[in-house]
């Protein structure tokens, strides 16, 4: 959590004050807010003029979640998918390697039953700010 919305946990932090250190932020900060889903609390503490700053922001990224879970959901319905996660999960691996290399994390957590909207969030995070290089293949 970073230091905005460790002081909007405060119970005496300024409404103000908070708003100044929400301006500050870099976008990347602000997405990092929303991706580990402490946002919501920032922006209940915000005072009503200074919401839409990122209320506006967190529509677009939940817009951006939505449009990969819908890609992801494609996937999962093909049926050549529905048969390799029916397999062993070395089979089910190479097969996502070869053809699913940007969405593995996320096959792989629904292989598992196991992927949860915070992982999507995440996802999403990794795709704008990601600290791989794609020309590293």
């Amino acid at each position: 959590m970073n230091r905005v919305g460790k002081y909007a946990m405060e119970k005496d932090m300024d409404e103000t004050e908070l708003l100044k250190m929400v301006l500050e932020l870099p976008e990347k900060d602000k997405m990092l807010m929303w991706s580990e889903g402490y946002i919501d609390l920032v922006i209940d503490k915000l005072p009503k003029y200074g919401q839409d700053i990122l209320v506006n922001r967190k529509e677009k990224w939940e817009d951006t979640k939505a449009y990969y879970q819908e890609k992801l959901d494609n996937i999962l319905s093909k049926e050549e998918m529905k048969m390799k996660m029916k397999s062993q999960r070395k089979e089910f691996a190479l097969f996502v390697m070869e053809n699913y290399k940007e969405f593995q994390s996320l096959l792989f957590l629904c292989y598992d039953e196991n992927l949860k909207d915070a992982d999507l969030r995440k996802f999403v995070y990794r795709k704008r700010y990601g600290a791989r290089k794609s020309y590293l293949k």
